[in-house]
């Protein structure tokens, strides 16, 4: 994770440098931005907010989580929307996740941990600034619909059958930004929402915070590096 943000600062307070280099006039935007395609993967780290605990004091206390590590994977577009003009290298656009994949994963005393896994889409409005040709920058809010989401608690001792709770087709949000160095995109973007999950007895894995709640809260951490074409 340590890696990721120093390269997400690196190229951010580098980007005049890159800008000049790329264009020796400097100072003259690009008018038209393009659509982009992008592959990217990285970190995806849990909040310790999770399952609507308040801290991680709690959280560890109550699960006794020693440790948490995750990660994910997206193929998206962004998609350019140069008709309206904002302003000169700055534009609007759709930003859209075709496939995400995300994990995340507690580790609990022995060989036990809690799973989560989450398989979906994300689309959303995105703006986009380009100052020179090979640099852009861009900000974006996604609404999350998850097509499968699930906790699986792999305790040891567990004889009735899998701990496993299951939702389908609900929405969570994100927002985030991302930097662009030639075809190199790094990018942040935070997570939030929750999730109806449920076992085969009709349970649901609830909220800490609140009893009545069905929805689990479920925030979190990307870290991502990738190609964008």
């Amino acid at each position: 994770m340590k890696k990721l943000i120093i390269i997400i600062i690196c190229l951010i307070s580098s980007s005049t440098g890159i800008s000049q280099v790329l264009n020796p006039n400097n100072g003259h935007l690009v008018s038209d931005i393009k659509n982009r395609f992008y592959l990217r993967g990285g970190i995806a780290t849990p909040a310790w907010k999770y399952y609507g605990y308040p801290n991680s004091t709690e959280l560890k206390k109550q699960l006794k989580v020693e440790s948490k590590v995750g990660a994910n994977f997206e193929i998206g577009s962004i998609f350019i929307i140069n008709k309206l003009k904002i302003g000169r290298g700055l534009r609007l656009g759709i930003n859209v996740d075709y496939l995400s994949l995300k994990a995340h994963v507690f580790n609990l005393p022995g060989s036990e941990n809690i799973y989560n896994i989450f398989i979906g889409s994300k689309v959303g409005p995105s703006f986009t600034y380009m100052p020179e040709k090979g640099l852009s920058f861009d900000v974006f809010a996604k609404i999350n619909p998850v097509w499968v989401g699930g906790i699986y608690y792999n305790q040891q001792d567990f004889e009735s059958g899998l701990d496993a709770y299951l939702g389908y087709i609900q929405p969570m949000f994100s927002f985030g930004f991302n930097v662009k160095v030639t075809f190199i995109v790094v990018g942040f973007e935070y997570e939030l929402g929750g999730m109806k999950l449920k076992n085969n007895n009709g349970e649901y894995w609830g909220d800490y915070s609140n009893e009545t709640s069905k929805k689990t809260p479920m925030p979190g951490f990307n870290l991502t590096i990738g190609l964008s074409f």
